[in-house]
């Protein structure tokens, strides 16, 4: 079957139109059709002026045959079996170039008037071709509802009708914008699985089963409307500050509640109408999950080695009734790990008495620790040089003007449900929380429940995993900059609760820059286990003997004609420095240090001890980051075949 798919985006390789239509017609060349696309802007079409010339003068032929390439088009349409026309959906029809394509093609017909061959008591153009014998329509719109696509659905089906082509339906895509953005492509990677299986089907049964039909018209947008009015707004607006576009030129009506853009402290399903109270727009919450989220946000790159304790005090919100529980709480940060707890503590680095109301504001970005300081909204007492370096050491969502986060990354966030695999969840019943800080960041989670996923704008209470990233290293992964693997070993964002889920994050959300599943293979405990034929006591060996005995269980097939040193490293109880030396298709061990290894991997002798013993998931404690490693990290994505 000879398949032509029209673009009718003026966009053309930029559009939604053009994003649909690419899979639809891989689908269709996997069932065995040979597919042609033709950008209709690229044939530089003259408009029909009427002229009939193509009936009266010279028949079959446009005067404006010379001066486009509307022949050869007219060639491949006249001899196609379907024609798919696409065309975004422009003032509830079809483009302005889809309706010039359309109305040159009347040279196919004779003037002369006859009966309608199929329909009773209907006039007709005799044919000069009838290729050809099917079409369909493929259409997308910015505005998220299928109502506005009656009219041009409408026009294509009695053009069907009247010119006797098989109709084979439409697919209609409403809330589509996206769709063009390059960067937000891995979102949707089920949409287009499924417009492949779509095109595969058209070709195979000339239809799209009611299955597919209903994947294809599901919301790609799960997060309500709200949701999506407040992401389509946060693009333009980000366009039209590209052009520096005043404000008095932007709005003249209200198009957003102000709230819509915050980026509330709200325990994660709640909903206003049940009861949870609000003061000034914000969410009322315990001083406790205050502090957990800041918690959270804890980074421990920021200042290695940091040991401190900041003392809180919180006084009560103002002029409402609510108690957010004890006022009283600590942090204690010491080796890389923040905790929380409730009452005070003898000897703080660092103390702070804070309104309730103040403290919040700092948490969601609105204000910043050392300047509400500076201007005295708060009591500091201590080190000031720490809470001077409190946007380093936490890293607080900082949104842009008027609480909104970047638009590009909320449009992720807020899409990651389109990129949910069900089939990978199972039975999975989980919520994952983002932290993203720093510029344009916010707080989201992912909430999934019977093969399900939606997203929001918000904390919750009790995540069973917990992801914290700056917002521009979540951004970079999601758009395929940062490698989402090498930066989660590189430490670039951290993870905590539950790993398992971690481990799953590649295979629940495609090509959303979460870290593939073979970061689930790295290092598992077999890694270091010895040869079924050489039976080894593990418990029985130190960690030097462990990294000695490395090369007895050495796969050189694997290896083949990699040359690499691999150092090792160790801290705590047993410390030391090994490296292992791999060449030619041997591997050495050695004490010291290289000069030159290919990867290095730092590590306390227990946690590696453990690992190898198979008390410890070795990805598990990598995640946990109680081992690092620099370096070539192809190398470490080896290992598990390297020593076997």
């Amino acid at each position: 079957m000879k398949v032509l798919a029209l673009n009718g985006s003026p966009r053309m390789k930029a559009s939604s139109t053009y994003h649909m239509l690419t899979p639809l017609l891989e689908g269709m060349e996997k069932a065995g059709a040979e597919t042609e696309l033709i950008h209709i802007r690229k044939l530089d079409l003259e408009v029909c002026i009427g002229c009939y010339t193509c009936w009266v003068r010279t028949p079959g032929e446009c005067i404006h045959k010379d001066k486009d390439s509307m022949v050869d088009a007219m060639e491949l349409y006249n001899t196609a079996d379907l024609v798919i026309f696409g065309t975004p959906l422009y003032h509830f029809s079809m483009s302005g170039i889809m309706k010039t394509f359309i109305d040159r093609t009347l040279p196919r017909i004779e003037p002369w008037l006859i009966p309608h061959p199929d329909i009773p008591d209907m006039t007709f153009h005799p044919e000069r071709f009838h290729k050809p014998n099917k079409i369909m329509l493929v259409s997308p719109c910015g505005f998220p509802e299928f109502d506005h696509f009656e009219s041009l659905v409408a026009t294509f089906r009695h053009m069907a009708h009247m010119e006797r082509f098989e109709y084979l339906g439409e697919i209609l895509r409403p809330g589509a914008e996206a769709l063009s953005r390059r960067s937000l492509q891995g979102l949707f990677t089920g949409y287009y699985d499924i417009l492949r299986q779509a095109g595969e089907q058209i070709i195979r049964d000339n239809r799209i089963s009611e299955e597919t039909q209903a994947d294809l018209r599901a919301d790609l947008f799960p997060g309500g409307k709200k949701a999506f009015y407040d992401m389509a707004g946060s693009y333009w607006e980000q366009q039209m500050d590209r052009f520096k576009v005043p404000d008095e030129m932007r709005h003249t009506v209200p198009i957003l509640a102000d709230d819509l853009d915050s980026i509330p402290y709200a325990p994660g399903g709640t909903d206003l109408n049940l009861g949870v109270l609000r003061s000034d727009g914000r969410y009322l919450v315990p001083n406790e999950y205050m502090l957990n989220l800041m918690v959270g946000m804890f980074n421990p790159l920021a200042i290695p080695g940091l040991r401190a304790t900041v003392q809180f005090n919180f006084s009560p919100p103002k002029g409402v009734d609510f108690d957010p529980g004890p006022a009283d709480w600590y942090l204690n940060i010491n080796d890389g790990v923040c905790t929380l707890h409730q009452g005070r503590t003898a000897l703080p680095t660092l103390s702070i008495t804070t309104p309730y109301e103040i403290w919040f504001d700092i948490g969601t970005g609105a204000l910043i620790a050392d300047s509400a300081f500076d201007d005295g909204k708060f009591e500091a007492n201590g080190s000031i040089t720490l809470l001077e370096q409190f946007s380093q050491i936490f890293q607080h969502p900082q949104p842009g003007e008027g609480g909104k986060s970047n638009p590009e990354l909320d449009l992720i966030m807020m899409g990651m449900p389109t990129a949910f695999d069900a089939k990978a969840a199972d039975d999975l019943d989980a919520t994952i929380q983002f932290v993203l800080g720093g510029a344009g960041g916010g707080i989201y989670h992912l909430q999934i429940q019977d093969g399900k996923c939606i997203s929001k704008r918000e904390p919750v209470l009790d995540p069973d995993l917990i992801i914290n990233a700056p917002a521009e290293i979540w951004l970079a992964i999601s758009k395929g900059e940062i490698d989402g693997q090498q930066a989660f070993m590189e430490a670039k964002y951290r993870t905590s609760g539950d790993m398992n889920i971690m481990l799953k994050m590649g295979e629940l959300f495609r090509s959303t820059g979460m870290p593939p599943s073979s970061v689930s293979q790295l290092l598992k405990p077999e890694t270091l286990s010895p040869q079924e034929e050489k039976p080894m006591d593990m418990t029985q060996l130190n960690c030097r003997d462990t990294i000695a005995g490395m090369p007895s269980v050495f796969n050189p097939e694997a290896a083949g004609d990699l040359v690499a040193v691999i150092q090792f490293n160790v801290t705590g109880d047993e410390p030391g420095s090994y490296f292992l030396q791999i060449e030619n298709g041997v591997c050495t061990f050695h004490e010291g240090e290289s000069s030159s290894p290919a990867m290095t991997i730092q590590t306390p002798s227990e946690v590696w001890l453990a690992v190898s013993r198979g008390e410890m998931e070795g990805q598990t404690a990598f995640m946990q980051q109680k081992y690092t490693v620099e370096g070539d990290f192809s190398l470490l994505l080896k290992l598990n075949d390297l020593f076997k």
